[in-house]
């Protein structure tokens, strides 16, 4: 019974670790939702203090991936920012982050990632900036 046991976590253990992540690579579009407070570097515009709901069109491109990571280039307002991920351990979700802030995504079907993103860091040189939170989702074209 013992050795049926060892021979069964195995198989269970081999297979999972056999999983590959879903293949992200490619380009997928999207329109934001954002809560922003002030002005920022994707939002200018805003008053120190003044909280603004706002839609940009986004699109993110994958073009590198191993197994769970990944990387790319965020497109909003005709800026291009570089993007990284990784896939947790289900395969379905995970975390991206640039060099503005953190997103947490989940991978809803083959073709569709919801996502939301979230900063509270402020720019110094710009004292109207402040914190966003944005949630969205994104298809594959």
């Amino acid at each position: 019974m013992k050795l049926l046991f060892a021979l069964l976590s195995f198989l269970v253990f081999s297979s999972a670790m056999a999983q590959q992540a879903p293949n992200v690579i490619g380009t997928w579009v999207g329109e934001t939702n954002d809560a922003v407070i002030g002005a920022g570097t994707h939002y200018p515009g805003g008053k120190a203090g003044e909280i603004r709901f706002l839609k940009e069109k986004v699109s993110y491109k994958f073009d590198r991936q191993e197994n769970r990571t990944f990387s790319g280039m965020l497109t909003i307002q005709g800026r291009n920012i570089p993007i990284v991920g990784s896939f947790a351990g289900d395969l379905m979700s995970g975390a991206m982050a640039d060099k503005d802030g953190i997103y947490s995504f989940k991978l809803t079907d083959a073709n569709k990632i919801s996502l939301c993103f979230a900063t509270t860091s402020v720019n110094p040189a710009n004292k109207a900036s402040g914190p966003v939170a944005d949630c969205h989702d994104v298809v594959r074209k």
